[in-house]
């Protein structure tokens, strides 16, 4: 529950649109580190330095005054849009580390939200057992009238140690399968053997093209891992050949946007393909993973690509980040102060996530 935190009866003026980001000195050596290139950004912080330096007295609260002065949002405004609601991309324990929240806590707390779906990452194994068990459980205590309504609650399958498209096809047996992932963690020699999406010659390897195949027969959600565009625009290639629905982890925001979707004309041939690029709050929201954070750099991304191509989600659940809920909440306020109308959050958070997991059919 949210409470009751707005005052309707406020007289000072609203502020929205962009955010205060870090100052430029501070993103550059951010972006020098991560070789992240020159994307360029403007934010308020440039205007509160010329009043710094102007000496105006009240200088010194000019960057307090943009966050404190939101009042058209508040605490319970994104209540609406977390109805229907399907955070595609979660972390909760049992999992290799510590988690923030277990499988069971967060369906019953999505259920309380009034959320249509959660699907729970694993990666390095199938999380799909107990997702199963974690809606059997649910559905136990809705039945028992202790909750309103149910969720679904959605594994994954992480094709994190090789490509046999043998996986595919039997895990498509198996309840409460949301998506595979192809490799995160694994694949690049941090564990296990390294895997190929390609085969040398620029070309989609013949195993991951027969995982893609039986994912597109069977109507199996593919969310392609941490990848570098060059990677995912193969893949999607293929993949808009034999009709498989993709979804670009980590295509938009902070650091990780520069190994997944790459630039932003990148972005765009893969949303032409009909990809969906996942935009989630991990890396709007500043935390464990991306202390440095300019919170405009994803909306940005987002007008730029549209949210007709976007899938919002949250990406948290690590133990010492928020709880993925409240992280989910905070992102849609950000996108209602920073201007994205209520229809396009929905579409982000609710129609094109049920599109990509094949919900809407």
């Amino acid at each position: 529950m949210t409470g009751d935190a707005h005052n309707p009866d406020a007289v000072e003026p609203e502020i929205h649109g962009r955010f205060m980001g870090p100052p430029d000195n501070v993103m550059d050596t951010f972006r020098k580190a991560f070789d992240l290139g020159q994307w360029a950004r403007e934010t308020t912080y440039r205007e509160m330095q010329r009043l710094v330096r102007a000496g105006d007295p009240a200088a010194h609260a000019y960057g307090h005054l943009p966050y404190e002065m939101t009042y058209g949002i508040y605490a319970g405004i994104e209540d609406r849009l977390l109805e229907g609601a399907i955070d595609s991309h979660l972390h909760v324990y049992p999992d290799f580390t510590p988690r923030a929240i277990d499988i069971v806590q967060m369906a019953i707390d999505a259920s309380k939200a009034k959320m249509r779906a959660i699907v729970c990452k694993d990666h390095f194994f199938s999380s799909i057992g107990q997702a199963w068990g974690a809606e059997r459980a649910l559905n136990d205590l809705v039945e028992r009238g202790e909750l309103e309504q149910p969720c679904k609650v959605f594994g994954t399958y992480n094709l994190a140690w090789s490509h046999h498209p043998d996986q595919v096809h039997y895990i498509s047996k198996y309840p409460n399968l949301g998506a595979i992932f192809f490799y995160t963690f694994t694949g690049h020699g941090q564990a296990g053997d390294r895997l190929h999406i390609t085969n040398g010659k620029g070309e989609l390897a013949s195993d991951v093209r027969e995982c893609i195949d039986i994912a597109a027969e069977n109507r199996i959600c593919i969310m392609t891992g941490h990848k570098k565009a060059e990677e995912n625009l193969v893949l999607m290639a293929y993949a808009q050949k034999v009709g498989a629905r993709v979804l670009i982890t980590h295509a938009g925001g902070g650091p990780m946007a520069f190994s997944a979707g790459g630039t932003l004309e990148q972005c765009t041939e893969l949303a032409a393909m009909g990809a969906y690029l996942e935009v989630n709050s991990n890396k709007w929201l500043p935390n464990m993973a991306w202390p440095c954070v300019d919170p405009n750099v994803m909306m940005e991304f987002i007008k730029a690509v549209g949210p007709e191509h976007c899938v919002a989600n949250s990406d948290f659940g690590q133990v010492l980040n928020p709880h993925p809920l409240d992280a989910f909440r905070i992102y849609m306020r950000g996108m209602l102060h920073y201007g994205f109308s209520e229809e396009e959050i929905t579409i982000m958070v609710r129609t094109n996530p049920a599109r990509v997991l094949y919900l809407e059919d």
